[in-house]
């Protein structure tokens, strides 16, 4: 049996106050977060992965040029792969966004909330992507 891969990414925004990172909340989920995935296609890329898997989950189509740093996380059954991406790349953000949160026309049924946080105060975060976000906080408090 393969083991399963889910690719994602990471859209986060700067300013001289903070940083923050998109995450999104599945409908399951309680009280947990993490970042906007899906699980790997046959025959596809990560990256591939990753672009199909936003759009559907968040309705923005990304150019692979935009994508920036790779993360990972290897866990017993899967792994999760993120790319960051600036949010300055993206246009028409009032189409999609609303004071930080994405507006619910452009939210998949699987998700409940895809909004943006504050590196410095983070939601709690999904089991299997714990060590993953440490690794992409840790990235951006250094930028």
């Amino acid at each position: 049996m393969c083991k399963i891969k889910a690719y994602g990414i990471c859209l986060y925004k700067k300013n001289k106050l903070q940083t923050e990172v998109l995450l999104c909340k599945a409908v399951v989920s309680k009280n947990n977060w993490g970042y906007v995935k899906g699980v790997q296609e046959k025959n596809e890329t990560n990256k591939e992965t990753a672009l199909r898997e936003f759009h559907e989950e968040a309705s923005i189509l990304i150019s692979s040029k935009y994508l920036e740093q790779y993360f990972e996380q290897k866990n017993e059954k899967k792994d999760i792969g993120i790319y960051l991406v600036n949010y300055d790349n993206i246009r028409n953000k009032d189409k999609y966004f609303s004071n930080g949160e994405l507006k619910k026309d452009c939210l998949s049924p699987e998700n409940s909330q895809i909004k943006f946080f504050d590196i410095k105060n983070m939601p709690k975060i999904k089991k299997k992507q714990r060590d993953l976000s440490s690794q992409i906080v840790n990235y951006l408090k250094k930028g």
